[in-house]
């Protein structure tokens, strides 16, 4: 099963992704802060990081450089935050995230965004009636 950190300290927002990942079987372990996040990534390397930029204390750049060095080469970080916040969105940005959305649009694709590190499926074998 393949897995993903998703760092925020909003209830909700883990709730709702914790929703998106039972859905389309994606094994989520959440993080509240960077200190949080540094030893879930210790104990496992998952496909996907979602960062909430609304995590209090959250320093972006910090965050990247640690999540990249643990992070598999295929491995992705999706940053979101409310698209009044243009600073945090456009630090998250120029800090190497390869996603940044606002709030709204991450909460309506959030399953999309699951699924894609999902690995292809190759075609099916059926059993014949031989």
């Amino acid at each position: 099963m393949m897995s993903a950190l998703l760092i925020s300290s909003d209830l909700a927002c883990v709730s709702k992704v914790s929703g998106a990942a039972g859905r389309v079987a994606v094994e989520l372990s959440t993080a509240v802060g960077a200190a949080a996040a540094e030893m879930k990534l210790a104990e496992k390397s998952p496909g996907l990081v979602l960062v909430d930029l609304s995590t209090p204390g959250l320093k972006i750049g910090e965050l990247v450089q640690i999540v990249r060095a643990a992070l598999p080469p295929t491995g992705q970080i999706i940053a979101f935050g409310p698209h009044v916040h243009t600073g945090l969105l456009a630090a998250a940005r120029e800090a190497g995230c390869d996603r940044v959305v606002s709030r709204g649009e991450f909460h309506a694709r959030v399953d999309d965004y699951l699924r894609e590190i999902m690995p292809p499926r190759g075609p099916v074998d059926l059993p014949t009636d031989e």
